[in-house]
Parts: structure tokens; sequence; C-alpha cells
């Protein structure tokens, strides 16, 4: 049996360890959670309310403690982790608020018939969670899916075990059935016996390019609709108007740099005219620098550590083959420390389509900058990727900034802002970034069947 480790990134102590389900195992979870669905499904919309109402209640009152852990396990930084729990307690109370309004039966008449429209619930959900959010993004996507009357079982990151015990607790605190929530502490080399078992309807996954390629071809082999989010090469397209370019820098660090540059919707390649071009890189070199990379419990950190010393690695090859293709480093980009997993706040200059950070996902503390000529090649540049997520757009004239933002293929584009998301806004993917959406009504309605009853 294999064991899953909790490392602490920044001190490489080992946090606790977990053992591994069997096969064996994992199969009487998800026979459990399908019985528990069949009672689940007869339960009373107020029961579920009142439900959620307390898991978020409970969040609050663990906030420290949850915080702490986001920060031991996956590096964030912990005067940030607070800010991110209480979103998603907020994010949890406005599905409670709203889901019944959302799934509520609808009555028409259509072609002199009489139509009914409802929505059913489809089982066990199978879900495999990434580690950059580790509770806002897992919750975001099991709140709404628990109000819509299924039960879930869930694989999470192996980089935060803890994390994964601790929502599973907090369920439990609330007052949930034990089974209408379950965590895996499994191997992913069991993702095919899981992803085929008779009772997993449906399957999720925030995670990579790769592992995208992997799980939609399982997905489509046993017939199982899914949702993914997968790689992102997001753009911040600077306009030629802008007045006080010290503002812009202060906004293109952040872009980049929020949550510690493991956004999924944060900016990695910046569209800068050739008439402020060296004016920005001078800046932005200046900004980056004066980041402070350090322990991120530390409320002076603004930089905390990579999870791992591969990934550390990994972003120093993607470096060195972004300057073989003709990237210049204006910043320091060598690791700053054998003993920790940091890597320095970089920038990538002089990009171009020919550059492999131009279409390829660093998920590290990297920025891509690329000098335009024309908004017509700013926005090739920015369409030019195989992802699409958000954008953003810095702009003074605004019928100017409405002539790109409708030419731009992201799924969303910010302005003036920095991407973000909210429960009542949809968040979604376009391209190799994924398909389907979360949050808003229809990420609720995602993991149910829309029933039709013609009279």
């Amino acid at each position: 049996m294999s064991k899953l480790q909790s490392i602490n990134p920044y001190t490489q102590e080992i946090n606790a360890e977990f053992d591994t389900l069997s096969m064996e195992e994992v199969n009487k979870k998800i026979e459990i959670a399908h019985k528990w669905f069949l009672f689940w499904k007869t339960t009373s919309s107020e029961y579920k309310k009142n439900l959620m109402m307390k898991l978020a209640d409970e969040l609050e009152k663990d906030i420290d403690e949850c915080a702490k852990l986001e920060t031991i396990e996956m590096w964030m930084l912990y005067s940030s982790s607070k800010a991110w729990l209480q979103k998603t307690a907020n994010l949890i109370r406005w599905f409670a608020n709203n889901f019944e309004e959302i799934l509520k039966e609808r009555s028409y008449e259509s072609e002199w018939l009489k139509v009914v429209e409802m929505y059913d619930p489809i089982w066990v959900i199978f879900w495999v969670a990434p580690r950059n959010f580790p509770f806002n993004q897992l919750l975001r996507a099991a709140a709404p899916n628990i109000l819509a009357w299924n039960t879930q079982v869930y694989k999470h990151s192996s980089n935060v075990p803890l994390i994964a015990e601790k929502i599973e607790s907090l369920f439990k605190k609330a007052g949930f059935p034990e089974w209408i929530y379950a965590n895996l502490f499994v191997s992913s080399r069991y993702s095919e016996d899981i992803i085929s078992h008779k009772y997993i309807a449906w399957v999720n996954l925030t995670w990579s390019e790769w592992a995208w390629s992997y799980v939609w071809s399982l997905a489509g082999k046993y017939l199982k609709p899914s949702v993914l989010e997968l790689g992102w090469n997001d753009a911040m397209f600077i306009m030629e108007d802008i007045e006080d370019i010290d503002s812009v820098v202060d906004l293109a660090v952040n872009a980049r740099m929020r949550n510690g540059w493991q956004a999924c919707n944060s900016s990695k390649r910046f569209l800068v005219p050739a008439s402020i071009y060296d004016e920005f890189i001078k800046k932005y070199k200046q900004a980056m620098e004066s980041l402070v990379v350090w322990n991120p419990m530390d409320e002076k950190t603004q930089v905390q550590p990579l999870c791992s010393k591969s990934a550390v690695d990994e972003i120093e090859r993607q470096v060195k083959r972004a300057v073989d293709s003709w990237a210049r480093l204006v910043t320091w980009w060598k690791p700053l420390d054998a003993k920790w997993f940091f890597f320095p706040p970089t920038i990538l200059a002089d990009v171009t389509p020919e550059t492999t950070s131009f279409n390829e996902e660093i998920f590290g503390p990297v920025a891509s900058v690329m000098k335009y000529d024309s908004i017509e090649e700013a926005i090739d540049f920015a369409n030019g990727t195989d992802f699409g997520l958000s954008a953003v757009v810095v702009w003074r004239d605004e019928t100017e900034c409405i002539k790109v933002w409708k030419k731009l293929e992201w799924w969303m584009v910010f302005v003036n802002m920095v991407a973000g998301s909210r429960a009542s806004l949809p968040f979604g993917w376009v391209k190799k970034s994924g398909y389907w959406k979360e949050n808003w009504p229809e990420g609720l309605k995602a993991f149910t069947n829309k029933k039709v009853i013609v009279s």
C-alpha cells in the first residue's frame, strides 16, 4: 500500500502521511455513496439549505486553521488565504440562497402541448481537484452539486491530503450524512477503474492539458459526461491611450502574481504598445524584482515557494526553452536556493509567436511580454494561443476598448481590473482550456438531468 505525504514546501518537513486506499476499498465507498444518493435525493430543499449554511458557518469558525493548512501544504500566502476562505464561505451561501429558484420547475405551452421542465440529480459524481485553491475550487463545485441532490467522491491533489481530510470533516461537523461527500486517498492509477464504475455518472477535473487528455479519453471510453478545466495562457492587453504607466505596471504585477502566480486566470502574456514598451519593461522589471520572496506565513511575503523541486526544475526548463526561442531575460531567473522550492519573479521580454512561452502555460512566477505595433496585431497575438479563459484590457477610451474586447476569443474579459471569479458569474473556458462552465446558474444545472414532461 502506497502513502500520500503532506510536505511543507517552505521547510520541506513532512506534515503528515496517509495510507492510500485499495481499489476494493474505493469500490465500497462508491457503492455506499450511491446508497446514500438514494436517500439524499428524497430530502427537502430546506434541509439541504440549512446544512449548507452550517457548512459555511463551520468554515468561518475554523478559518484560521484552514488558512494555516493552505499555507503549510500548498504555499498560499497566509495573509491572502483567509480572504479566499471567506470568499468560499460566501460562495456556499450564494448557492444555498439561490439553488431553489435556479432548479425550480417551469411550465409552459409549446405547439399546443403542455410542457413541464424539471431538474433531476444524476447519481454519484467523481471529481479530481487541483491544489492551487484547494478549498475554494473544490467547494465551488461540491456545494452546488450536493444542493442538486448528487453525492460525490473526491480525489484531491496528492499535495494537499490534510486539506482533503479537513474538508470532509467540515461536512461532518455541519451535520451532513457521512457519505454525501466522501474523500478518496487514492492513486491516479485507479482512475480508469473509478470512471468505469457503474455508479459513477459524471466526471469533473481541473488540472493540466495532459491530465485532461487522459481523463477525457476515459470518460469518452465509458460514455461518461465530463467537465474539464485544463490549460491557460491568459493575456493582458494594454492599450496605447493609457495615461499613468505606473498604475498599469502595478496592475500587471498583481495580474501575474495573484495567489503567488498560481491562479488559472492570472495574466501570463502582456501585450504592450511599441510607444511605451521600453518604459513598461523598465518599470515592470523594477516592480517584479522588488517583490519579497520568503516565508508564506510572514505577512510581508509576496512570493511563496513552489510545491516541489520538480516544479522548480520544470519552470527552469521552460524559461530556457523560451530564451532559446529568442525571448530576452530581463530579470535574474536562477532559482534562489537549492534548500527551498523558490523560483524568483521572472520576465521574458520580446516574446513572439515563435517563442515557446507564447503558447505554453508556465505555472510559475514568469511573465511573457510582447510588443505590438497596431491594435489588429495585438488582437492576433491575444487570440493566437491554443487556450482561452480570461483576458484583461487596460484602456481609457471606452469606444476603442469595446472594439477590442468584442474581437477577443476568450471566455471572460475584464476591463481595468485583475481577472477574478464570483459565484454569480459564469466561470468557463474556450479552445483547449476546457469545456462547460462553473459557478452561476448553469454551473448548478450542469450536473443535473433536465427532464421534460409533455402532455
